[in-house]
């Protein structure tokens, strides 16, 4: 980890790149998929969910501890050097695939709520060349994007809570686990997609100064962004009936233009133009893990990497057209979380500390 020293950031900071990897897109409308199994309980689900994403990181930092390094690294240090390649490669892999599908989904709520007309081609690249700058500058711009960007979305959800309480209805979460246990389990499931973005702390351990003692900042970020799913969920269920969520795909927008200042009128604008950053910081760290990632495998420069999987995202972000396509992308990649950071991630830790305690011993 001495050739990371350098662009080291403070472990404070590892709260920011969390809370601004998972908090994106997926919370203007994950309220109606949670909804569909354990209905106005679902924000109880959010809560089991946060639970067992604080329950993974902590066995993602015991197994990063051990390895002294990043997941590259634990991969060969237990595999050895071809398979431990090839099965980090998965994981980058699936960075790529959750950023094409992070910046599909942004452009489609622009092409719905603002701009019908703008083409795919055109707001696409204008991200990319805007995360490819900045990715550039190094881990600590990067960072510096994701501090920026977690102070703004206090700011917003702070605006984004101003309920209009004409349109409030308590008795909507009434009676409260109304629900088995198993549809609350369902529910959570189908949270994996927003909650997903903590995967990230798998590339960037070695970036963290005294990673081994930062790992509370990491647990505060995680129970932060479940906070903001918590309360988006519950809010949602007090102002809109089971049956207006739906048939509403982004629900937190829909509610937005309830929402009136004097000064401001149409604050759903407000609120989709200035997700934006929110958007550039995510893609930003998972183009950072997946180019950074390339660069440690195949010994290339990053910045070729960087272009490779840039190109990647833009073409495959054409070939997203319809809705249906790109609901049936996000699928897969909730699909593909589950299986990896769900299940193959702890059990792999596990046997990896065990196999490192047994060396020690």
């Amino acid at each position: 980890m001495a050739s990371y020293r350098r662009q080291q950031v403070s472990p404070y900071l590892l709260f920011f790149i969390i809370t601004s990897s998972q908090i994106g897109v997926g919370v203007l409308g994950f309220q109606r998929l949670i909804a569909q199994d354990a209905g106005y309980d679902a924000w109880i689900s959010v809560i089991i969910a946060g639970f067992i994403v604080n329950a993974v990181v902590w066995i993602m930092y015991k197994m990063l501890t051990k390895a002294q390094g990043d997941i590259i690294d634990a991969h060969k240090q237990f595999f050895g050097n071809i398979i431990g390649s090839i099965l980090s490669l998965v994981i980058l892999i699936y960075y790529l695939i959750l950023a094409i599908s992070v910046l599909r989904l942004y452009i489609e709520i622009v092409q719905v709520w603002m701009f019908p007309s703008i083409s795919t081609w055109l707001l696409s690249s204008i991200i990319l060349l805007l995360c490819y700058y900045i990715v550039s500058g190094g881990f600590r711009v990067v960072v510096g994007i994701a501090f920026l960007s977690g102070i703004f979305t206090a700011l917003l959800w702070a605006l984004l809570f101003h309920l209009p309480h004409k349109y409030i209805h308590m008795d909507n979460i009434l009676p409260i686990l109304d629900h088995s246990f198993k549809d609350l389990l369902l529910s959570a499931k189908k949270s994996i997609y927003t909650m997903a973005g903590f995967e990230i702390l798998l590339m960037v351990f070695p970036f963290i100064r005294n990673g081994n003692s930062s790992q509370k900042f990491a647990q505060w970020g995680i129970a932060f962004s479940t906070l903001i799913f918590t309360l988006s969920a519950f809010t949602t269920f007090l102002l809109l009936s089971e049956k207006q969520i739906g048939h509403v795909i982004w629900a937190r927008l829909y509610i937005a233009k309830l929402i009136h200042f004097p000064f401001l009128e149409r604050f759903e604008y407000i609120l989709i133009s200035s997700f934006l950053i929110k958007i550039i910081s995510i893609l930003a760290l998972l183009l950072w893990s997946s180019s950074r990632g390339l660069k440690l495998i195949f010994k290339w420069k990053q910045k070729y990497t960087l272009i490779l999987i840039s190109v990647i995202s833009f073409i495959v972000c054409q070939l997203l057209e319809t809705r249906y396509e790109i609901n049936a992308f996000t699928d897969y990649t909730s699909r593909i979380s589950l299986y990896i950071f769900y299940i193959y991630i702890p059990l792999f830790s596990i046997i990896f500390m065990i196999k490192k305690s047994g060396k020690v011993k």
